[in-house]
């Protein structure tokens, strides 16, 4: 059996749901000249716009994602349940922290922040917005008249050398909850250890689905995972703009992987598996090789899953070399950077992204405004959710003292409710994971112009079983 025949079958066991969508071809010509979608699509009934209804499958799984959808409805399916991160543990019977011998009520911070860590300029801004959040609060009046205070942890790029940190806010620093990381082996390592610990994690950066499929009961991400980025842009590809045959080009880490492994089986279950997939190390400048192996097969349009400079180079040296396919990628692309480095190349690019910075909805405009006062820079999809983040952690420590078990329980219950923060609307499933549609974004005339996702297949058809 194949890695990928692993996948289909993991996923299988996982969720299940039916039904396929036929693609068809979209010319370079119609390409050039096509514009964003203008109207937003019609919410099913009952639904809030912009949000999944409670009926909605796994993670929002699109029908024609579900692994062995023509043949049978699974036995099980996971994670769908009300008791999916159900808790019976002692934490909420601990003694509650005395508050008159506290000097402050300590939340603690995992990210990238040396500069020489590559994923700094995603654990720097996640720490600004942490930080604004907790100045806020303490504005406010912090808990009960005590301040709130970050005690700050670098993540640093060797794996597991930040394993003990965790274990540091909790028996040294004393920390009611964290919040943390942008890496996704860091978080898993965050998880087993809080298995033990019982400390409540706020995720607000982590790219990868597998953090809210552990079955620990005590971690809430609020960022648009890859799962939901890789179905948004499957739907776009192949369902709304008819392409065939497309290749992926991604970066050889977990970030690459775990986004590439999403999107191909997705494309595959729409009966479009990519035509070729290949890679590149972090570092790299040179694609030259990789292009040419791309431009040789065909391909009507690439994906590349990566970041705003390694995309900039592709899209140069790919229009350079004759190559004017449509090019899509994951939100990691969504920076400035990439027009800077491609210059008129990067024109029609369509990217995924978790945040639309051009909203004008008070909320975001005033935290864009406070934020800029602040460290003199606009905000970006980490700064934002991570202020989101820390403020659902504040209140839910708010709402259930200082208790470990409570202050989770009182995460928990935001499962299959909406949530309004400034990186827009949030919808947590019973896994605690954020699964509300996502945004769009392409480069016109050296800008990003934003649309919000359109996909509607929300829900799931009636299943026969096969005998």
């Amino acid at each position: 059996m194949n890695i990928r025949s692993f996948t289909a079958v993991r996923f299988f066991v996982l969720a299940g749901v039916l039904t396929g969508v036929p693609a068809g071809v979209l010319t370079d010509a119609a390409w050039s000249q096509s514009a964003p979608p203008q109207a937003a699509t019609p919410q099913p009934a009952g639904q809030a716009a912009g949000q999944p209804p409670a009926s909605a499958p796994y993670a929002n799984m699109p029908q024609v994602a579900a692994p062995y959808r023509e043949f049978r409805k699974p036995y099980q399916e996971w994670y769908v349940e009300p008791n999916t991160l159900a808790y019976d543990g002692g934490a909420r019977s601990a003694t509650d922290g005395d508050l008159a011998h506290l000097q402050a009520v300590k939340i603690g911070f995992l990210g990238p922040l040396d500069k020489d860590n590559y994923d700094s300029q995603y654990g720097i801004p996640m720490l600004q917005g942490t930080q604004l959040a907790m100045e806020e609060a303490n504005a406010r009046g912090g808990y009960h008249g005590k301040p709130f205070a970050l005690m700050v942890h670098d993540d640093l790029p060797l794996w597991g050398a930040s394993s003990m940190d965790i274990v540091d806010m909790y028996f040294k620093e004393q920390v009611w909850g964290m919040l943390g990381s942008v890496d996704s082996s860091s978080t898993h390592i965050e998880l087993r250890a809080t298995l033990k610990l019982e400390l409540p994690i706020m995720d607000t950066a982590t790219n990868d689905p597998t953090v809210t499929e552990t079955g620990i009961p005590w971690l809430m991400h609020d960022f648009s995972d890859d799962r939901q980025q890789g179905y948004a842009l499957a739907d776009y590809i192949f369902n709304q703009r008819k392409l065939k045959k497309v290749g992926l080009l991604q970066v050889n880490n977990r970030y690459g992987r775990e986004g590439d492994r999403i999107f191909f089986d997705t494309a595959r279950r729409m009966g479009r598996q990519p035509e070729v997939l290949l890679k590149f190390s972090p570092g790299d400048t040179d694609f030259s090789s990789q292009l040419r192996t791309l431009g040789a097969t065909g391909i009507d349009g690439l994906v590349i899953w990566g970041d705003a400079r390694q995309a900039g180079l592709i899209l140069k040296q790919m229009r350079t070399m004759g190559m004017h396919q449509p090019v899509f990628g994951s939100s990691r692309i969504a920076y400035p950077q990439v027009m800077q480095i491609a210059g008129p190349a990067a024109e029609g690019l369509v990217v995924v992204t978790p945040l639309d910075p051009t909203r004008s909805d008070p909320q975001w405009q005033q935290f864009r405004q406070r934020f800029q006062a602040r460290f003199h820079t606009e905000p970006d999809a980490y700064a934002s959710y991570a202020f989101d983040g820390m403020n659902i952690l504040i209140a839910a420590i708010q709402t259930a003292g200082l208790n470990r078990g409570r202050i989770m329980d009182a995460l928990r219950a935001h499962g299959m409710k909406p949530y309004q923060g400034v990186s827009g609307a949030a919808f947590f499933d019973y896994a605690l994971n954020n699964i509300a549609p996502v945004s769009f974004a392409q480069v016109r005339n050296g800008q990003f112009v934003y649309w919000p996702e359109q996909r509607t297949d929300w829900t799931r058809k009636p299943v026969v079983s096969a005998r």
